[in-house]
């Protein structure tokens, strides 16, 4: 029987994982890399999160709803300022040459499992509701363009806010991230 180190080999486990997802993909880590990484064995990665999908599942709904805090917590008044910030922690993972770890999943969506799907789709429908009302807050505000379509314009946020982090991780794709942060100037009315 294995002694208790101390270690909350669970949270290591889900950090480690989150990271391999966000790098390489569902697909591209087993639980052998992450025991490596971690200096545990297989099993116990088995003992404290169950099987790959369970993982996958687990990680991918703390990241929604570390994410959704973060949204929540912002503290930019007017609606054209949140979805700047939202743009800029969006992005934040390109920093690290990583994904967002929703889209990273939904790269993999065959491998995923049905639970990490029901989050990623989670994560989805929650960003987009979040967005458009802020899209519709905006309009009625006068600060962005009143022929928007709130809805369509969040989905195209958000499926750009996704392939740019995709793309900066190419040569090609260099700066793209960057351009991303004058998405919301497109959208912007001229009296703003």
């Amino acid at each position: 029987m294995a002694r208790p180190t101390g270690r909350d080999i669970r949270a290591e486990v889900l950090t480690e994982a989150r990271r391999a997802m966000q790098s390489s993909g569902v697909a591209g880590f087993s639980y052998g890399d992450l025991a490596r990484r971690l200096g545990v064995r297989a099993p116990s990665i088995h003992h404290h999160v169950g099987r790959k999908d369970d993982l996958v599942a687990s990680t991918t709904r703390a990241y929604r709803g570390e994410f959704r805090t973060r949204v929540e917590a912002m503290d930019a008044v007017a609606p054209v300022d949140r979805l700047r910030t939202y743009v800029e922690m969006f992005l934040e993972p390109a920093g690290d040459g990583l994904l967002c770890l929703c889209g990273a999943v939904a790269t993999d969506w065959a491998d995923a499992g049905d639970a990490a799907r029901a989050e990623v789709e989670t994560f989805l429908a929650d960003e987009l509701a979040w967005l458009t009302a802020e899209i519709e807050q905006g309009i009625a505000a006068g600060d962005l363009r009143p022929d928007l379509d709130a809805g369509t314009f969040a989905r195209a946020l958000v499926a750009a806010l996704e392939g740019a982090l995709v793309l900066e991780r190419t040569s090609v794709g260099v700066g793209t991230v960057e351009s991303m942060r004058t998405l919301i100037d497109l959208a912007v009315t001229e009296d703003a």
